[in-house]
């Protein structure tokens, strides 16, 4: 079985996370994998996979071009799984050969992209798409305003992340490392966190590394230094490794005022990094089950440095909370068990 997983790119984010560890789990079993993206050549995740055997597809060029090339792409192969509601609307005049293809469609996020002929495009696409997927209920929910999509035909299969090969081990510290892994974008609301430290006087308790980049990086700086934190907070630019990221922070934290299931809280549950997290999307239903961190209202900064100081002045509730992270990672988010998953569909989509 050939399959090619199609995202708008192979920049930083959760979508396209996915689409690399799933793609590299498919390799591994011995499918034939490739990934078709509307990216550029120097995108983060396609350095990296140009170090695995995954074939990355760039489309690019005027109209015309790019059907041209997504038409001899998709005779290619057997399965055509799309990430991006961006590329169900660049499918739009393709999508009569499409009708001749296997097609799943997962949703990865709640926010609809500012496209014009999205629901259009979304409109067709029913007619091609044999499996919708969600990562996550409230997505699916969603899915209907955002693209007119009928929820009841979205089933909900979760994000996978790859389980890390060593354990963590941390020396005893003076001071608890936050971290965050995201965009810097407004609405992932990181100046919550930086000002949460700076009006509680927590600067004496923990630092933070701000791992990503993003148009809101002047901003923060800018916030940093008025606050007088630049001993305390450490900006880290983009770092793709995992290993890179999570043996350096100790509790993870989410400002954000929507998300739909982050890789990053999956990611650092798989290192047994606890979380600090707003009640968003799929978010409270990961961290209430695993009890592997403690939630907060978007915005309440003495929810949050409550928290925070329960994580820095109880090493034992830390610990405890990474652990069952943990554990609840290995058995529902393994990519591997998430990539099973997805090739029952992949082999039953004709009995549909």
């Amino acid at each position: 079985m050939k399959i090619l997983h199609c995202v708008s790119s192979l920049q930083v984010g959760g979508a396209e996370k996915l689409v690399k560890n799933l793609s590299v789990a498919q390799q591994e079993f011995g499918q034939n994998v490739a990934i078709l993206s509307f990216g550029k050549t120097t995108d983060e995740f396609q350095q990296v996979l140009s170090q695995s055997k995954v074939k990355v597809h760039n489309i690019a060029g005027n109209i015309l071009k790019r059907q041209i090339q997504i038409i001899k792409l998709i005779n290619h192969f057997d399965v055509i799984h799309i990430h991006s509601p961006a590329v169900i609307r660049a499918f739009l005049l393709v999508s009569p050969f499409l009708l001749l293809k296997k097609v799943i469609y997962t949703i990865h996020g709640e926010v609809s992209p500012n496209l014009q002929g999205i629901k259009v495009s979304h409109r067709v696409a029913r007619c091609y798409v044999n499996y919708t997927f969600a990562v996550s209920d409230k997505t699916r929910l969603k899915a209907g305003g955002l693209f007119s999509w009928p929820k009841d035909k979205i089933k909900v299969i979760k994000n996978g992340v790859s389980l890390p090969l060593r354990s963590i081990n941390k020396a005893d510290k003076p001071k608890l490392t936050l971290g965050t892994v995201s965009r810097l974008i407004p609405l992932k609301k990181i100046e919550d966190l930086v000002k949460c430290i700076g009006e509680f006087n927590l600067h004496d308790q923990v630092d933070l590394k701000i791992f990503g980049d993003g148009p809101e990086r002047e901003k923060l700086e800018t916030l940093v230094n008025h606050l007088n934190l630049n001993n305390s907070i450490q900006f880290m630019n983009n770092v793709i490794d995992e290993d890179q990221i999570y043996p350096l922070i100790d509790c993870l934290i989410i400002c954000s005022e929507t998300e739909g299931l982050p890789m990053v809280l999956l990611e650092g549950m798989a290192y047994g990094i606890p979380c600090i997290s707003t009640r968003v999307g799929a978010i409270p239903d990961i961290i209430t089950a695993s009890d592997c961190g403690f939630l907060f209202d978007t915005s309440n900064l003495a929810q949050l440095a409550e928290h925070i100081k329960v994580m820095s002045e109880n090493k034992s509730v830390l610990e405890a909370k990474g652990l069952n992270g943990k554990k609840y990672i290995t058995k529902h988010f393994a990519i591997e068990s998430i990539a099973n998953i997805y090739q029952e569909y992949y082999g039953n989509l004709n009995a549909q």
